[in-house]
C-alpha cells in the first residue's frame, strides 16, 4: 500500500489550547498515552474527572461513577438527574441557539431557551403526558425541534426521533415499533427551494395525535391536533422530572437498509458521553459556533443539542444551505465544523470556506479498509 500523508496536522499553539491538553495538565499527564492509559485502567477516575468538568447536574449525587461489569456496566448509582438540567448551567443572557428564518439571523439567550422548554414540558403534562410516555418527533433542525426535544426529556418522556425525509411507510414502521402517545411535527418542510408536505405524510403514518408547527401552508388540523402556539402553556417555569441516569429519554433507530429499524436507547447517561466528545474530541470551545446539517432523526441530532448546549458553544440550527452558499457566507459568526461530516457540495455550496476559520481534522465514515487504517494509525 502507498504511504498515504496525513491531509491535516494541527499546530503547537492549538495543541497547547486544546482542551484534552488541559484535561491532561489536571491529571498530572505530560502524553496522550498516559492519559489514554488512565481512562481505559481508572475508568472511575476518568469519567468522575469529565463529569466534573462538564459541570454535570444531578439532584442527588451518585455513590459510584461506574460499577458492574465492562459486558454490564451500572452508571451513576444511586444518583437523580435529569440531563436537560445540565444545559442550562451557561448565564441567563449568553445566546444559546442562532437560526435563520425569513431570511433572518435570530438568536435565543439560555434564559429564553429554558423558558420555552418550561412551556412545552408543561404543555406536555397540561394534557397527560406522563413520565415514561413516548412522544414522536418528525421534524427539521428547527428551534422549536430543539424545545421540543428538550422539553420531553424535561418532563421525564422518551423521544421517538423519525427522520423529517422518512416516506410515510418508514414513518409508520417507527410508530408500530414506539407506539408513541403524541407526534410532533410542522406543516410542510421547505428544502431547496422545494416544498414537502410533513403533517400529511405523518397523518398518513398513522399518528394519533399531532402538536403542528405552522410555516404558513395553511392546513386543516384533525379534530384531535393541536398547533404549536396553542400547546405551549402559560407557564415558563422550568421543574425537570427527576429519573435514575439509566432511565430512557429517546430511541434513535438503525437506517434499516438491511431489515427492520432497529431500536437504539439513549438515557440520561449517553449525552455525557455526546458532551465529552464534543468538547475533547471535537475540541469544542466555548467561544466557537457549532453546525452541523443533520436532524433529530439521526444520531447527529441529539448529539449537536448536548455538545454545544452542555458544554457552552453556540448551536446554530441548520435546516438546509442556499445553493452556492457555504454556511460561513450565510452567519457572520465563524463556524467550527465538527469531524465526521463530509458536506455534500451540491447541497451546500463551498463548504470548506468556513473551515478556514478553525481548521481540525474530519474522521468521517471512512469505507476504504486502507484509510481506516491510515487514519488509525495517524490519530493514534
Amino acid at each position: 500500500m502507498d504511504e498515504l500523508t496525513p491531509s491535516w496536522q494541527p499546530t503547537q499553539a492549538m495543541i497547547a489550547n486544546a482542551n484534552v491538553t488541559a484535561l491532561m495538565a489536571d491529571a498530572g499527564f505530560r502524553h496522550y498515552d498516559e492519559l489514554h492509559r488512565w481512562s481505559v485502567l481508572d475508568p472511575m477516575g476518568f469519567w468522575g474527572a469529565v463529569i466534573d468538568r462538564l459541570g454535570i447536574v444531578f439532584s442527588r449525587s451518585p455513590d459510584t461513577i461506574v460499577d458492574g461489569t465492562a459486558e454490564h456496566p451500572i452508571w451513576l448509582g444511586g444518583a437523580r438527574m435529569n440531563i436537560v438540567d445540565s444545559c442550562f448551567t451557561a448565564g441567563s443572557d449568553r445566546t444559546a441557539v442562532v437560526y435563520r428564518r425569513d431570511g433572518e439571523n435570530n438568536g435565543v439567550s439560555y434564559q429564553e431557551l429554558q423558558a420555552e422548554v418550561a412551556r412545552f414540558a408543561n404543555g406536555l403534562s397540561d394534557r397527560g403526558i406522563e413520565p415514561g410516555d413516548r412522544v414522536a418527533l418528525a421534524m427539521p433542525m428547527t428551534i422549536e425541534s430543539v424545545i421540543a426535544y428538550l422539553g420531553t426529556v424535561a418532563a421525564g418522556g422518551v423521544v421517538v426521533s423519525i427522520a423529517d425525509s422518512f416516506a410515510a411507510d418508514e414513518i409508520r414502521t417507527r410508530l408500530r415499533l414506539t407506539d408513541p402517545v403524541l407526534m410532533i411535527t410542522q406543516d410542510q418542510l421547505i428544502r431547496t427551494g422545494r416544498v414537502f408536505p410533513m403533517y400529511d405524510k405523518v397523518v398518513e403514518a398513522g399518528a394519533d395525535r399531532c402538536v403542528v408547527v405552522e410555516t404558513g401552508a395553511d392546513v386543516h388540523l384533525r379534530r384531535q391536533d393541536i398547533a404549536w402556539r396553542h400547546f405551549l402553556s402559560d407557564d415558563a417555569t422550568l421543574t425537570t422530572v427527576q429519573q435514575h441516569p439509566t432511565a430512557h429519554t429517546n430511541i434513535l433507530f438503525s437506517s434499516g437498509t438491511t431489515g427492520e429499524p432497529k431500536a437504539i436507547p439513549w438515557t440520561h447517561v449517553t449525552p455525557i458521553k455526546a458532551a465529552m466528545d464534543g468538547r475533547y474530541h471535537q475540541d469544542i470551545h466555548a467561544a466557537d459556533v457549532v453546525a452541523w446539517p443533520t436532524n433529530l432523526g439521526w444520531v447527529m441530532g441529539p448529539w449537536l443539542i448536548y455538545a454545544t448546549l452542555i458544554t457552552r458553544p453556540l448551536l446554530r440550527c441548520t435546516t438546509t444551505c442556499p445553493p452556492g452558499v457555504g454556511l460561513s457566507n450565510s452567519s457572520p459568526m465563524p463556524v467550527s465544523p465538527c469531524s465526521g461530516w463530509s458536506p455534500p457540495s451540491s447541497r451546500c455550496g463551498d463548504l470548506p470556506a468556513c473551515w478556514k476559520t478553525r481548521p481540525g481534522p474530519m474522521s468521517g465514515c471512512c469505507r476504504r479498509p486502507e484509510r481506516r487504517r491510515h487514519l488509525t494509525t495517524t490519530t493514534g
